[in-house]
C-alpha cells in the first residue's frame, strides 16, 4: 500500500473520529428540544449526512489551490446543509453550525498553516463529553437513546487506536527516509495492522456485548436459577427430591428477590432550583453559540485580508528587487513568462524562511562597505552570517532551499530570531 494512500485513509479517520466524538453534542440538542417543546430526536441520520462534510472540505484542500475557487467550493458544500433533513429547528441549526465550523476550519489549515490534513481531537476530551451527555440524556429520562452514544463511543475509542497506530507507523517512515538499509515498510504495515484490527475489533465487540445490560440478563437468568438449584441441593441434602418439588420454592424466591429490588420513584414536579438552573444553561448555550458564530467569520475575513496583503506585498517586493540584484533569487523575482505562484506555495514554510533571508540581507545593505555590496551575488550564506553576526541562519535558509526534509512553522520562528 502506498504512503499517499495510507495518509488518505488515515485523514478520513481521523475526520470521522473528530466528528462522532461531537455526537453527544447532538443527543443533548436533541434532548433538551424534546423536554422544552416535545419535538426532538437523537439526530443519527442527519449526523451520519454531517460527516460528509469534513470529506469533501478535505477533497477541496486536496485539489483546489486558488483562493476564490477554493472559498466558493467550500461555501456551495456548506450550504447543503440546509438540506439534511431534520425534524426540529434545534437540529436543523445544529447541522449548519457543523457545516459552518469545518468550513472554518478548513481555511485555517489550508490559509493560516498550509496544511492539509487535519489532527485528531485528544480522547479523554471525546470521553469527558460522553460523559456529560450521557448524564443529560438519563435526567431526561431518554434511555431509548444510550444504545446510541454508547456504541458510537467505542466506534471512537477503536478508530483512536487504529490512528494511533498509522501515526506513528508514519513518523517512522519520515524519520529513517535517510536509511541507507532496505525497510519492509509494506510487510511492516500490513502485520501490524492486521494485529491491530483484529486486537481493536475483538475489544469493540467485548464493549458492545457488555454494555447490553437486557441481553445480558436474559443470559444470567437460567445461570442464576441453576446456581440456586444447586445451593439448595447442598443445603438440604436430598438429592433425590422430584424437579417439581425444587422448582416451587425456587419461583418464590425470584419473586422475593424481584420485590426486594429498588424501584424508581414516582415523577413528581421538579424543585425550582433545576428550572433556573436549565434555564441559565439554556442561556448559556446560546450565547456560546452566538459568540462562536460571530468569532468564526470574523477570522474568515482576517484570513481573506492576510491573504489580500501578502499578495500585494509579493507585487511590491517584486518591484524592489528590480532595483538590486544580489544572490539569493528564491524564485521570487519578477518575470512576465514564468507562471505565477499559487497562494499556498508563497505561505509554505520555505518560501517564507528564503523570504526572511532575502529581507534580511536588503535591510542590512545600507550598513555595508562597498565592497560588499558589490559582492552580494557571490557570498554564500554561510559568509553572510559571519559578516551580519546572525546564529543559524545560514543553516535553516540551506535546509529550506536545498534540503528535501520537511520545514515547519517552529523553524520559520527560530529563522525571524536569526534575522533580528
Amino acid at each position: 500500500m502506498k504512503i499517499g494512500k495510507i495518509r488518505f485513509v488515515n485523514e478520513i479517520l481521523t475526520e470521522q473520529m473528530n466528528h462522532w466524538m461531537l455526537f453527544p453534542l447532538a443527543l443533548i440538542v436533541g434532548g433538551a428540544s424534546r423536554y422544552l417543546t416535545g419535538e426532538g430526536d437523537s439526530m443519527l441520520l442527519a449526523w451520519v449526512l454531517c460527516s460528509l462534510f469534513p470529506f469533501f472540505f478535505f477533497l477541496i484542500r486536496r485539489a483546489v489551490t486558488h483562493l476564490v475557487p477554493f472559498v466558493l467550493l467550500h461555501l456551495a458544500v456548506a450550504a447543503f446543509s440546509m438540506l439534511v433533513p431534520v425534524s426540529f429547528p434545534a437540529g436543523r441549526i445544529l447541522c449548519i453550525l457543523c457545516a459552518l465550523g469545518y468550513l472554518l476550519y478548513s481555511h485555517t489549515l489550508r490559509l493560516k498553516h498550509d496544511e492539509l490534513f487535519s489532527n485528531g481531537v485528544h480522547l479523554p476530551a471525546g470521553v469527558g463529553i460522553a460523559a456529560f451527555s450521557a448524564f443529560f440524556v438519563h435526567y431526561l429520562e431518554l434511555r431509548d437513546w444510550d444504545n446510541q452514544s454508547v456504541i458510537a463511543l467505542i466506534a471512537v475509542i477503536a478508530l483512536y487506536f487504529i490512528i494511533y497506530y498509522i501515526d506513528h507507523y508514519l513518523n517512522f517512515l519520515a524519520v529513517n527516509e535517510s536509511s541507507a538499509g532496505f525497510l519492509p515498510a509494506a510487510e511492516m504495515f500490513h502485520s501490524g495492522m492486521g494485529l491491530v484490527l483484529a486486537y481493536t475489533l475483538l475489544a469493540a465487540g467485548i464493549l458492545v456485548l457488555s454494555s447490553q445490560f437486557a441481553w445480558l440478563a436474559g443470559i444470567l437468568q437460567p445461570v442464576k436459577a441453576l446456581l440456586l438449584r444447586f445451593l439448595r441441593f447442598l443445603l438440604s441434602g436430598k438429592g433425590e427430591e422430584s424437579e417439581e418439588e425444587i422448582e416451587i420454592p425456587i419461583i418464590e424466591e425470584l419473586q422475593n428477590d424481584n420485590a426486594d429490588e429498588m424501584t424508581l420513584p414516582e415523577a413528581t414536579e421538579p424543585f425550582w432550583l433545576w428550572k433556573v438552573l436549565e434555564v441559565i444553561a439554556i442561556a448559556v448555550l446560546i450565547v456560546v453559540i452566538s459568540v462562536a458564530v460571530v468569532l468564526s467569520l470574523i477570522k474568515l475575513f482576517q484570513l481573506i485580508r492576510q491573504y489580500l496583503n501578502l499578495h500585494l506585498q509579493k507585487e511590491l517586493d517584486a518591484e524592489s528587487e528590480d532595483a538590486c540584484d544580489f544572490r539569493e533569487k528564491c524564485g521570487l523575482e519578477h518575470n512576465s513568462e514564468k507562471k505565477r505562484q499559487s497562494l499556498f506555495n508563497v505561505l509554505s514554510p520555505h518560501e517564507r524562511i528564503r523570504k526572511l533571508y532575502k529581507k534580511k540581507l536588503l535591510s542590512s545593505a545600507p550598513r555595508l562597505s562597498d565592497e560588499d555590496r558589490n559582492r552580494m551575488d557571490i557570498y554564500t550564506a554561510k559568509e553572510w552570517e559571519r559578516k551580519l553576526e546572525t546564529r543559524g541562519m545560514s543553516d535553516l535558509y540551506e535546509q529550506a532551499r536545498y534540503s528535501d526534509r520537511a520545514v515547519t512553522g517552529a523553524d520559520v520562528k527560530r529563522m525571524k530570531e536569526a534575522c533580528k
